[in-house]
């Protein structure tokens, strides 16, 4: 009812939708005035105007009824009846029903546009929100229907009450002259202004409801709409509503379509009403706010609100213009969707030549203010400037000439602090090249189709312009790639992979982008280095020397050329050249470089006349042609191997990136070195070794991309992703090669990655058998790699060595009469290691598997007593090694019984070195008893691990016993038995009895109490190797240097190591036997120093309680000369101290040290330990940080090293607690420190914390500790730089502590200072008071000559022992210089000495 009570109640019951029409920023105000005064209906600024002059429309008609809602909605009904019979006028009689008849004057009457259509209009379109659905949406039609009609009879003015549609001209009404009547142009008007009223109100109630999170909004309900089972809220409402709006949309686009096709009909001398050729424009402005998205747009109908801008622009003026460039602009500024919509309007605007839209808003683009832009803002400026830069590279996307043409004006910005509107412009020049390499390309084409073609001077002009152009972009590109944002970096660096990847980047630009992006390797940033690897990938990729790039064929190719072009230079350059080679080598200082660079210098010489020549267009012979092609060939040779050295030279960058903490570098580092593997790098083979020790990472999504990499390197085809295998030869030769040259350490990861893939059964079983064939007809490396791949392959299916067939082939292949023949101890470990993957063989004498083991188990035996060894030969020892060590571990892997083989092999040692009893030998080899010496260590250690295996078996076997107990108890009951519940009642007595009594615990314990006992007396102790343990002891000790051998020490060392780890009381009793040996080792045999600190680290693990009195020992060895003991030291301590077996304590400050070391691995490895420290919750780093400052600055380091080493372990303070604590512990050292160097190093730890509230209060009550230091300007410049830092976020209560202590440290400082300079003088006036007295004593002893008083007045003229010409105090004659008391009696004398060094007194 409020509703009814006049036009002032409107406000109240829409006040959202009559404030929003009014303030909305895309509601401009109306520019211009109406065409004609005779008007009536200029555009209303607001839907209230029309209440008053000149409408005087009334709310509702007089005849309206609302007496209840039945005859409202009837009364509604009536009106939209109206609309509707009006509309079937307009569409059969046309234009006619405006054409002023003879004697009537123009705008007297309005035969169809009268006042009760308009007044119907006006109270439909007011109350629209109001309306039943079904009243809406005849109301919508019948506004369309009209403006439909209104359209058709301007596009076709010739329908009229006078004339037919077939003769048009015949009345005057071609479509070259003729003007719709004022009534049109009213009737056109106010249909058009109350379908945008009506529009503007269904955009204000979608944007209210989306804002309460509605898709679509309800449209007010009435009470009988409400009873009604068609609700407002049912989809059939939704869609009726996004189908109006479709539509509404529709309808006015056709307006607009109209407004600017038909100008010259529509208003006289096509001078438009501007406030009406708007309205479109500030619906669509509304309409384009919510096309947030594709589906949005829809919804919206996005793309009929750019067309109505569009043709607003195409038939508007300058001024119309400006309001449609200022709405847009704004609308970029608000909405981060707009920029590609205004782009794609732009593409909508028609070329008259230029695109006016276009070019103005990259104007007010350009005209932007970008001063005081903050990134971190999230509003404002910022925010603005983020959403409007998109559209600049969106507009380069689609229209990249208009950009280019305009670039001028976005400059500016290149050097503009916000980074978001200088990555912008980088995506547009990508653009721009791209697109202006494919019209250059699609010209070329083009030219060549035709055939040759003369060109004007202003073609090469053209050509010259274009060519320029794209250099100055390309650098712009370059030179943001080092941007001080690494936004903008990446950006760059993108940009240049999208130009390499479509073939758009010249090839005079390939070399330098690729030393870009191989520099940018080092970026900080993780895009950066991301974007540098895609980038180096596709420059591999795309490069222009396509092929394989291995270096070698390029370099015979340079060398080859550059020889033939030397032999074919010129005559007259020859002469030259020899006259030159002779005057050099008769010259005193030649040497071959000189000569080197006469033949260059020539062989340059002859290529620049040849290249003039050709230039000149003269004839050329054909030896000169022949010439010129070798010089383009040497040119093309030399680029390329310019290009591949750039690769090989960055190879530790690309290694680096292998090692980076972050997946994405790791990934692309991958993806690259399979790209540099299929195009022959040698930089690749390197970097797939390194990549393999990925297998072993954390992260799985790392450990399948180094397996596809491998699959991709060494399985599949290249560039099949793996779906398309290589031939089995290719993939056996692949792993053998590999292989064969990796490390120990290598094969580790080799064999991992193998083992998965056969798990995974992606390789083919007919590689193994290629593999088998060669390990029996190959020979050397060949041989031995073919049986370390089969043995990587049987750990993860050990069918495939394990069968009679294959242990028979094995024995063959790798313990075979080949092998002893040639000593091929590669190939027998190889076969050893193959062995290991065999289960244990049971005795069975009729089982072919159990004979051939026992013959392999022969030939082991015979491998690991050395039978084939050559004594003397140093080479075979060390090469044997590994091959015993392997061969003992398939022993204990295959044998039923190994210890009884082990006693073989010690015995069969025994006889070789001591002889039988018959024929005792009182001499041996030293190579001899190293390996069996090393025989010893290693059974006895194997020997431990086959115990600890033994009893793991025993308590399987106890709990399998328990288990099938169990089983058969439930079988039983199950089954019910005619016993069933009498057994299972005795079972579970005896059950319970067992546990009662503790028997299956006592039982194990008894096991586990065996096999300490044996391990500790049985193996060591009363076995058959405690029987050698003396004279092991003995060669250790050397005590009287009888064993020189380095290769004897170092075997018996191990040997001994591996039986301190068996028994405890052996490991007490021989450790400082260990470390005598350890200190007394020789500078030069950094072996055994490495080989005693790995063993250190595995008696600590095994027996931390005995080795732990021990332990300042092993820090000791970080000392050590040789980089590889420091290594291997810090790497065990690394592990006991990140395993808890070694407490944490002073000693650490021996492993801060190594963060400053010179060996770039070990700084690694100390800065990983304090890293995985810190992760700890019991704050290890901040318990040792007060002793690490003492101890390092009691060391002497240099100052640079000592704050290298703080700055980095103060980073892992975090906590505000800890950083309040720790301030007040080194506060409370200052007065300790015995140096002014000390106290300086103190206040640079204290700099680096993290300051706060307390830490400036603790800094205020303990000044007094440290008050006494601020003269020196290095300790005053960090405690004014923690105030500086504490100012920057302090509080205002804190600000009168820090004023406090500003003004301390500034008044102290320069009391210091005086003091200070106090005290240096009053020295050096003490040293001269001393050395007159030493004078006057000689004077008055008679002793003083003219030596002495030489020798003084040298000392006294040093400039440190001046006097300065200073006013002296003559009243302090009883004080000397040195403030002691003077005798009255040598008052004349000192008077007199004064006065003869020229002193006024």
């Amino acid at each position: 009812k409020q509703q009814d009570k006049g036009p002032e109640r409107i406000t109240t019951s829409q006040p959202e939708i009559q404030v929003s029409l009014q303030l909305t920023p895309t509601s401009y105000a109306m520019l211009g005035a109406p065409s004609s005064s005779k008007s009536t209906f200029p555009i209303p600024s607001s839907l209230q105007e029309l209440e008053s002059q000149p409408y005087n429309l009334l709310p509702y008609p007089h005849d309206f009824e609302d007496d209840d809602e039945a005859s409202r909605a009837e009364s509604f009904d009536r009106l939209v009846r109206l609309l509707e019979n009006g509309n079937r006028s307009l569409i059969s009689c046309g234009m006619g029903l405006f054409e002023v008849d003879e004697g009537e004057e123009e705008g007297e009457y309005d035969v169809w546009n009268d006042g009760d259509r308009v007044q119907a209009l006006y109270t439909l379109v007011r109350k629209s929100d109001s309306l039943a659905p079904a009243t809406r949406s005849r109301l919508v039609k019948a506004l369309c229907n009209a403006i439909e009609g209104l359209c058709s009879a301007l596009a076709n003015p010739g329908r009229s009450k006078n004339t037919s549609s077939e003769s048009p001209e015949t009345h005057g009404t071609s479509s070259g002259n003729y003007v719709a009547s004022q009534s049109f142009r009213d009737a056109f008007a106010c249909h058009t202004y109350m379908l945008f009223t009506l529009m503007f109100f269904t955009e204000s109630q979608e944007k209210f409801g989306k804002s309460l999170g509605n898709g679509t909004s309800k449209p007010k309900a009435t009470k009988s709409a409400k009873n009604r089972s068609n609700t407002s809220g049912n989809p059939t409402d939704a869609e009726e509503m996004a189908t109006s709006r479709a539509l509404c949309a529709q309808t006015m686009l056709l307006a607009s379509t109209s407004m600017s096709k038909y100008q010259s009909r529509l208003w006289l001398r096509s001078v438009p009403d501007e406030s009406l050729l708007h309205l479109p424009c500030r619906i669509a402005y509304q309409m384009l706010e919510s096309s947030t998205g594709v589906i949005a747009k829809k919804a919206a109908c996005g793309k009929e609100a750019l067309g109505m801008i569009a043709n607003v622009v195409d038939s508007s003026g300058n001024g119309l213009l400006n309001t449609v460039v200022a709405a847009l602009v704004d609308l970029l500024h608000t909405y981060d969707h707009m920029a590609p919509l205004v782009a794609e309007l732009c593409c909508m605007v028609q070329e008259k030549p230029t695109n006016v839209l276009a070019t103005e808003l990259l104007r007010e683009i350009g005209r932007l203010d970008t001063d005081g832009y903050s990134a971190t803002d999230a509003g404002g400026k910022a925010s603005g400037i983020r959403n409007v830069a998109p559209f600049i590279s969106e507009l380069a996307a689609v229209r990249p000439k208009l950009v280019l043409t305009n670039f001028s004006l976005l400059v500016p910005h290149l050097s503009a602090e916000p980074y978001v509107l200088r990555s912008a412009i980088i995506n547009s020049i990508g653009h721009i090249l791209v697109r202006d390499d494919v019209k250059l390309a699609e010209e070329k084409k083009e030219e060549q189709e035709e055939g040759e073609s003369d060109y004007g001077s202003k073609d090469d002009r053209r050509i010259i312009n274009i060519a320029k152009t794209r250099s100055s972009l390309f650098d712009i590109l370059c030179d943001h790639t080092k941007d001080v944002t690494s936004f903008t970096r990446a950006a760059a660096l993108k940009v240049l992979n999208d130009l390499t990847e479509k073939q758009s980047l010249p090839l005079d630009r390939v070399m330098p982008v690729t030393k870009i992006a191989i520099d940018r390797l080092n970026d900080k940033a993780v895009s950066v280095r991301r974007y540098s690897m895609q980038l180096i990938t596709s420059l591999l990729d795309n490069n222009p020397f396509m092929g394989l790039l291995n270096p070698e064929p390029y370099r015979e190719k340079v060398r080859e050329l550059e020889t033939n072009l030397k032999s074919n230079i010129p005559q007259a350059i020859i002469e030259v050249r020899d006259i030159a080679l002779e005057q050099a080598k008769n010259g005193d200082s030649a040497n071959d470089a000189d000569l080197e660079e006469i033949q260059s210098a020539a062989l340059a010489a002859a290529i620049a006349d040849a290249e003039a020549k050709k230039e000149a267009n003269e004839d050329l012979s054909d030896a000169e042609n022949e010439f010129l092609a070798k010089v383009r060939a040497l040119k093309f040779s030399s680029s390329a191997l310019s290009f591949i050295e750039l690769f090989e030279n960055a190879n530790a960058s690309f290694q680096t990136m292998l090692l980076s903490s972050n997946s994405s570098d790791v990934t692309e580092a991958l993806r690259f070195f399979v790209r540099a593997k299929h195009f022959g790098l040698p930089c690749a083979v390197s970097g797939m070794k390194h990549a393999l020790a990925l297998m072993w990472s954390n992260e799985t999504n790392i450990q399948e991309e180094v397996l596809r990499a491998f699959v991709d390197v060494f399985v599949a085809e290249p560039g099949t992703d793996g779906k398309e295998l290589l031939p089995e030869n290719q993939i056996a030769q692949n792993f053998i090669d590999l292989v064969g040259q990796a490390t120990v350490s290598e094969l580790a990861s080799i064999e991992e990655a193998i083992g998965r893939l056969v798990k995974k059964e992606i390789i083919p079983p007919d590689v193994f058998s290629i593999l088998w064939h060669c390990a029996s007809q190959a020979e050397g490396d060949l041989r031995a790699s073919a049986m370390m791949v089969i043995s990587m392959a049987a750990s993860a299916d050990p069918r495939i060595v394990d069968s009679a067939y294959r242990l028979q082939n094995l024995f063959d292949a790798g313990l075979g009469d080949y092998t002893e023949d040639h000593r091929d101890w590669k190939t027998a470990r190889s076969a050893a290691c193959a062995l290991q993957r065999v289960a244990r063989a049971k005795v069975d004498q009729s089982s072919a598997r159990y004979l051939i083991l026992d013959l392999i188990t022969e030939r082991l035996v015979a491998v690991a007593r050395g039978d084939w060894c050559m004594d003397g030969n140093e080479h075979d020892t060390n090469s044997w090694f590994c091959a015993a060590e392997q061969a003992i571990n398939a022993i204990f892997a295959i044998s039923p019984s190994p210890e009884k083989v082990s006693m073989e092999i010690l015995l069969g040692h025994q006889a070789a070195i001591f002889g039988t009893p018959d024929h005792p030998e009182t001499v041996t080899d030293s190579l001899r008893l190293s390996r069996f010496f090393f025989i010893l260590g290693h059974i006895a250690l194997k020997l431990l691990i086959y115990t600890e295996v033994l009893s793991s078996s025993v308590r399987r076997a106890n709990a399998a016993k328990t288990v099938s107990k169990q089983e058969s108890a439930s079988s039983v009951i199950n089954g019910k038995g005619g016993n069933a519940e009498t057994e299972k009642e005795d079972e579970d007595e005896e059950d319970a009895i067992e546990a009662e009594l503790g028997i299956a615990a006592q039982a194990e314990a008894e096991t586990e109490r065996k096999v300490a006992e044996i391990s500790e007396n049985e193996i060591v102790g009363r076995g058959i190797i405690s029987l050698f343990t003396p004279m092991l002891l003995r060669v250790v000790a050397n005590e009287g240097g009888n064993f020189s051998s380095p290769i004897l020490m170092l075997s018996a060392t191990i040997a001994l190591c591996k039986c301190m780890c068996i028994s405890k009381s052996f490991c007490e009793q021989h450790l400082p036997l260990l470390f005598s040996v350890l200190a007394k080792a020789p500078n030069d045999d950094q072996d055994l120093r490495a080989n005693i600190v790995i063993a250190l680290g595995d008696l600590a693990f095994r027996f931390p309680n005995e080795v732990e009195p021990y332990t300042p020992k092993i820090y000791s060895c970080l000392r050590d000369k040789s980089t590889r003991v420091r290594r291997h030291t810090l790497m065990v301590l690394t592990h006991l101290i990140l395993n808890d077996m070694v407490k944490v304590k002073g000693q650490v400050c021996e492993i801060a040290l190594c963060l400053q070391d010179q060996e770039s691995r070990i700084r690694d490895m100390a800065r990983l330990l304090f890293h995985e420290l810190s992760k700890r919750t019991n704050s290890p780093i901040y318990n040792l940080l007060p002793d690490i400052v003492s101890q390092l600055s009691q060391l002497g380091l240099p100052q640079e090293s000592f704050r290298e080493i703080m700055l980095f372990l103060l980073g892992f303070i975090k906590k505000d607690r800890q950083n309040e604590m720790l301030m007040e512990k080194l506060i409370q050292r200052f007065p300790k420190c015995s140096s002014i160097t000390q106290k300086a190093d103190l206040a640079y730890c204290i700099a680096q914390l993290k300051i706060n509230d307390k830490c400036i209060k603790c800094l205020n009550d303990t000044f007094k500790l440290y008050k006494d230091a601020l003269f020196d300007e290095d300790v005053l410049k960090n405690f004014m730089s923690v105030l500086t830092k504490a100012k920057k976020n302090a509080k205002l209560e804190s600000k009168d502590a820090l004023q406090e202590l500003e003004e301390k440290l500034t008044e102290h400082a320069a009391a210091g200072r005086e003091n200070m300079k106090a005290s240096k003088k009053a020295q050096r006036a003490k040293a001269r008071a001393v050395k007159r007295e030493a004078r006057r004593k000689k004077e008055w002893d008679g002793e003083s000559d003219e030596e002495a008083s030489a020798e003084e007045t040298d000392e006294e003229n040093r400039p440190e022992n001046v006097i300065r010409e200073t006013p002296v105090n003559t009243n302090e004659d009883q004080t000397d210089l040195a403030g002691g008391m003077l005798c009255p009696s040598f008052l004349p004398q000192y008077h007199r000495f004064c006065m003869s060094w020229g002193v006024d007194i």
